[in-house]
């Protein structure tokens, strides 16, 4: 009997767990062949006993200090009630957590003992048996009390699990076939905090380098030549440096960045287009990182109290506007290990961008109408002609073909000449061409391995001068 009352726990529990809230007739199916009341499909009969569980937390570190907790049944019937057993559940959430992250211990009521609960089967969550004796008798009105201890392993996974206390309870004035119910207490939310509140490191803004340029030019007509000047760094930091440096358009107006022809020079004296990109704070603001694309090489190592001068160049095509510009160098470090960003600005270098210079010396057209009539020839100015040449009669058909042909040949010639001056005076002048674009690439400036100069250009914008 004693057996079959612990199946019909253990089967109680487990509905327990899988519902959460009702019991089911499943019990009565393991129980077999005792006959609990309840048929296939209908809800188990309550019982007259009830069980409060008092003095759980609402949260429970994992790896921390047991949790103690009690559990309460009374008899609210007006005659003897038996409880055959108890088992203590806790219900997983789908965190994961198993039986074994957990070591539930009790005192049986009356009792001075801790005792270790045995975990039964393999569920999620857990389930534990506390009946390794018959149950109290409870008397009309009286209740009893078992002592629970949790603890949590350090394993335990964070997240809700939901706790109760369930016995099986017999009827001893009922027939057999009616005797047996569940007293359920409700299931409480706790929260299994981690064993280690995850912590953000402080950070601490990596070093720089000074930034500086040499040598802007105050002017650049647009369509003209590239004009060179320096950006130089300075690593006055005490520690070696990985750095990626940008120089940045801050004007009022937008410059477009198709119009514009930056180049730096690499170790090897190639020049590499550097990598345009945009400032969502600054709408007309415009950079130029000094990389191609997202290249590891681009980034320049600079030794601690090392000094670094990149020749760069700049011009802009016929079409960029007119406008007052200025230039700001800045050095963005790729951080370290507990490092925030962090970059250093150069101060501003104004200059102006003129308008390309209209074509100069284009010929006139010629109009037909203004072509003057032919002048009569003086015939005292007529050259001689020899005599071996003058002919009477009409003139044979040899000669005349021979002297018409040297007169298109005469006509021809002449009027290709002014054509031929006018595409000469044109090719000198650069007149129908335009500079064919450079390919730039990439979409961002600085979203380029680095992260910093975008958005701590934000950050220390205002105190560059004239931000």
């Amino acid at each position: 009997m004693r057996n079959q009352s612990r199946r019909i726990l253990a089967a109680a529990a487990t509905a327990a767990l899988v519902s959460g809230v009702a019991l089911t007739s499943a019990p009565a199916a393991l129980a077999a062949p005792i006959t609990v009341g309840a048929t296939q499909g209908t809800q188990a009969p309550a019982s007259p006993v009830t069980v409060a569980l008092s003095g759980l937390p609402g949260t429970v570190k994992a790896g921390g200090a047991p949790i103690e907790f009690t559990a309460t049944l009374k008899n609210t019937a007006d005659h003897q009630m038996d409880v055959l057993g108890s088992t203590f559940v806790i219900g997983d959430t789908g965190i994961g957590s198993k039986p074994s992250q957990f070591k539930l211990e009790y005192q049986a009521p009356g009792g001075t003992q801790w005792q270790d609960a045995g975990a039964s089967g393999g569920i999620a969550g857990g389930l534990w048996d506390i009946a390794r004796n018959a149950g109290p008798h409870l008397a009309a009105g009286a209740e009893v009390s078992y002592r629970l201890r949790l603890t949590v392993a350090a394993d335990a996974p964070a997240g809700r699990v939901t706790p109760g206390f369930n016995s099986v309870v017999s009827d001893p004035i009922l027939p057999p076939e009616q005797r047996i119910s569940y007293a359920m207490s409700g299931y409480q939310d706790v929260v299994i905090a981690p064993a280690v509140t995850p912590t953000t490191p402080a950070t601490t803004p990596a070093a720089t380098a000074d930034v500086r340029l040499d040598g802007v030019p105050a002017t650049f007509t647009a369509g003209a030549e590239a004009k060179p000047f320096k950006l130089v760094l300075t690593n006055n930091s005490g520690k070696d440096l990985r750095l990626v440096p940008a120089v940045v358009f801050q004007g009022q107006d937008i410059l477009p960045s198709g119009t514009v022809r930056f180049e730096f020079q690499a170790p090897n004296g190639d020049w590499l287009e550097g990598t345009p990109g945009g400032d969502s704070d600054h709408p007309a603001w415009l950079y130029q990182a000094l990389r191609t694309g997202s290249k590891d090489a681009d980034v320049i190592t600079l030794p601690k109290g090392g000094t670094r001068t990149i020749n760069v160049r700049l011009a802009f095509t016929k079409d960029a506007p007119a406008l007052a510009e200025s230039l700001v160098a800045i050095a963005g470090t790729l951080p370290g290990a507990g490092e925030s960003a962090a970059e250093a600005s150069s101060p501003k270098a104004d200059f102006k961008i003129e308008a390309a210079a209209a074509p100069t010396g284009t010929p006139a057209p010629t109009s037909s109408a203004t072509t003057p009539a032919p002048v009569a020839t003086d015939p005292s100015t007529a050259p001689a002609v020899p005599a071996a040449q003058v002919t009477t009669g009409a003139p044979s058909p040899a000669a005349d073909t021979a002297q018409t042909a040297t007169a298109q040949t005469d006509t021809a010639q002449a009027a290709a000449a002014p054509v031929a001056a006018t595409t000469t005076q044109l090719a000198a002048t650069g007149g129908g061409s335009s500079a064919a674009p450079m390919a730039i690439t990439g979409a961002t400036a600085i979203a380029l391995g680095i992260g910093t100069l975008v958005v701590a250009r934000r950050r220390n914008s205002a105190q560059s001068p004239g931000n």
